[in-house]
């Protein structure tokens, strides 16, 4: 499912205008986003929790060349599913 997948499911659902379901979903992920960069974590209790990690640099190898390189530190976004999320999938 894509952003607009779920756009459309959701004002289906809601039976709210495409339009501001967008607005909501931008505004949900721009604030994910904001958190995120701040350091702290995001938890929705049942769907998951989002965490900012930081991962350390590390010796890697160019594909093409075969030659050795450093893959810089840098941080990533961390997804742990809850609970709820996790029961229904399995």
């Amino acid at each position: 499912m894509n952003k607009q997948e779920l756009c459309s499911q959701v004002a289906k659902e809601t039976k709210m205008p495409k339009s501001h379901v967008m607005s909501v979903i931008d505004a949900t992920f721009e604030s994910i986003s904001r958190s995120l960069k701040k350091g702290g974590d995001v938890r929705l209790v049942g769907f998951g929790t989002w965490r900012r990690q930081k991962r350390k640099a590390r010796r890697g190898r160019n594909p093409q060349t075969g030659q050795n390189i450093t893959i810089k530190a840098r941080n990533v976004a961390k997804f742990s599913m809850g609970q709820n999320l996790f029961d229904l999938l399995n």
